[in-house]
């Protein structure tokens, strides 16, 4: 809703806290055992890969190259 609005500095705001609190500090956290654990180590890691994907698209708009390199 914020880069529909052209709101830059509240969108990059989003993008941040998705990257660091929801993605880092949760999910990050919570996967952590399962990806030691041989059951769900393939589901887990899929999701851990797809969200990846989305803080990077997420950072692409505003440090293109950066997000490009990752």
């Amino acid at each position: 809703r914020r880069m529909e609005a052209l709101e830059a500095h509240g969108a990059l705001a989003a993008a941040h806290h998705f990257w660091l609190r929801s993605f880092c500090d949760v999910y990050l956290e919570a996967a952590k055992p399962a990806l030691r654990g041989p059951g769900e180590a393939a589901e887990t890691r899929q999701t851990l890969l797809s969200c990846a994907e989305l803080g990077l698209r997420l950072l692409a708009p505003f440090a293109p190259f950066l997000a490009e390199e990752l």
